[in-house]
């Protein structure tokens, strides 16, 4: 048995498919090349992290979000709180930079991420406990991507599929 391609040496070497490929990010559905979409493949995302709003709040303009108030609200907004952290495997770095689907559509995620929660403004959306939010998925059904998360974080799709933890309840589907 002869073994030498990776995910990229799969995709970008044929040549080196020979009798066994490890695929590692292909089987997240990621491109493992930075700046090409994992569409440009054919691959679409395997993986879709979602939770739920457990409190939705309306604040006043000025108000400080989560530990030392490292974003206000620029205006009156309402903001709702996510139950994953970076104990869940949510990089603390996405605080202020990343975003989350919610209703329709991608808000920013503020202030600091905390160990088993974190805030999004949700802008003028009357949101409610329970609504459904994905953290990321596939972006061609409207979710932040893996990528973006990446992006976000200073990092690589890799480390964001990979950092889930055991806290995070698996559901296998179609």
């Amino acid at each position: 048995m002869r073994h030498l391609a990776s995910t990229a040496g799969a995709l970008r070497l044929p040549a080196t498919r020979l009798d066994l490929v490890r695929l590692g990010i292909g089987m997240y559905g990621l491109s493992p090349f930075e700046g090409t979409d994992s569409a440009e493949f054919g691959l679409r995302p395997a993986l879709r992290v979602e939770s739920r709003l457990i409190s939705v709040k309306r604040v006043a303009a000025g108000t400080g979000v989560s530990y030392g108030y490292t974003y206000r609200a620029a205006a009156d907004t309402w903001l709702g709180l996510v139950p994953l952290g970076y104990a869940d495997g949510v990089a603390r770095h996405v605080s202020n930079r990343g975003s989350v689907w919610v209703g329709g559509a991608v808000h920013p995620i503020v202030g600091r991420v905390a160990m088993d929660q974190f805030v999004v403004d949700l802008g003028s959306l009357e949101a409610q406990v329970g609504d459904r939010v994905v953290l990321f998925g596939d972006p061609a059904e409207g979710y932040p991507s893996a990528d973006d998360w990446a992006e976000a974080a200073g990092t690589i799709n890799y480390e964001i599929v990979t950092r889930l933890g055991g806290r995070v309840r698996r559901e296998y589907g179609a």
